[in-house]
């Protein structure tokens, strides 16, 4: 999946956190969480966020190739 990012520009990285992934990963289900770009701050009272339209359109389009890649289908 790290060449889909790539090929859109990005440099993929890896992060550890708490995300809504870790329920199913918790009960032996596979699950990954897909970050959604540049932002700071994160549950702070400055937390940010880029929402310039077309690094949100690159972004949209990463995770549709991923999903649709992840799905296998023909």
């Amino acid at each position: 999946m790290l060449f889909r990012s790539r090929a859109y520009g990005y440099q993929p990285g890896y992060s550890i956190g708490s995300t809504d992934a870790n329920v199913p990963i918790s009960l032996g289900i596979p699950a990954i969480t897909i970050g959604r770009g540049a932002g700071g701050r994160s549950h702070s009272l400055d937390e940010w966020i880029d929402i310039t339209p077309e690094k949100n359109v690159k972004a949209g389009e990463i995770v549709l190739a991923t999903v649709l890649a992840t799905a296998q289908l023909p």
